[in-house]
């Protein structure tokens, strides 16, 4: 079994045992939640399911850990068809429907953000786990409002420690400018991304941050002339730098090409978190 089989046999396993814990004496119900397109969400229903009745199937056959039960595996989409992308609304019908109806013991998913926070105050409410491997945003660590969550992926609260750590480490002290692309469709990726890094600063370092979105349709130059005036108004400035078409170094819209290599002013150093390379995020420091 690869990887995310035995994560999923761990997950289940765990998931098993809470219920016999709560005295869950009945088959177990999981409903699974979450789109479906592959090529977009790398928690989708096609990458997702497989790896669950991998992981079923471990624990019924080979672990005999269910004593006698049946876990019996719902699946559900989250994704608009229309648009081809996860949608709040569909997920929030989804899960009342799967309560009303089915009455599950865990929620396995959604994962994108928007449809996720819903499901999650739901689950809070009814007492019920929710497992997910997305959800990285920032304010999913509110464990207040979210209290059944169980996130097995990685999460935007860990990009801001590591920034504050770069922080730390290279004495970048005075003040930080957060620039990102703010997608405004789906699940607002750049968005969420710079909400880890940016509350990060703001709340745990001694550092003024600003925060510069922009569209794809705004001249470039803006932003380079925006991050020299910032640069001259301090010591020492860090630009985070959370691209769509990449003002960190990769093609804008037109045919000119600009990066932060046209920055040259001295107490200038420049963080650029990528989201569209092969390994989905690249952190790349150029001083």
């Amino acid at each position: 079994m690869g990887r995310r089989g035995a994560l999923g046999c761990c997950l289940l396993a765990a998931l098993c045992c809470c219920c016999l814990l709560r005295g869950c004496w009945s088959n177990i119900t999981v409903a699974v939640m979450l789109p479906d397109n592959h090529h977009k969400y790398p928690w989708a229903l096609p990458r997702v399911l497989p790896a669950i009745l991998m992981a079923h199937e471990d624990l019924h056959g080979k672990h005999k850990l269910l004593l006698g039960r049946n876990i019996k595996i719902l699946n559900y989409s989250t994704e608009d068809p229309a648009a081809g992308s996860c949608a709040e609304s569909r997920a929030q019908v989804v899960a009342v429907d799967a309560k009303l109806y089915m009455r599950p013991d865990v929620f396995f998913g959604p994962g994108c953000v928007y449809p996720l926070a819903s499901v999650a105050r739901f689950a809070s409410h009814w007492k019920l786990p929710l497992i997910t491997a997305g959800g990285p945003a920032y304010g999913f660590d509110e464990r207040g409002e979210y209290r059944t969550i169980v996130r097995s992926g990685p999460t935007t609260t860990k990009m801001g420690d590591f920034t504050n750590a770069l922080h730390t480490h290279f004495n970048w002290t005075s003040r930080a400018v957060v620039i990102f692309y703010d997608l405004r469709k789906d699940d607002r990726p750049h968005y969420f991304l710079t909400e880890g890094i940016f509350l990060n600063l703001k709340q745990e370092m001694n550092v003024t941050v600003e925060a510069r979105p922009y569209v794809g349709e705004q001249d470039y130059k803006d932003l380079i002339t925006f991050m020299k005036e910032s640069g001259r108004s301090c010591e020492r400035v860090c630009c985070c730098c959370c691209c769509g078409f990449n003002a960190c170094g990769g093609p804008p819209p037109g045919n000119e090409k600009l990066s932060l290599n046209t920055l040259h002013h001295s107490q200038q150093q420049a963080a650029c978190c990528s989201l569209w390379n092969k390994e989905h995020m690249e952190t790349l420091i150029e001083t």
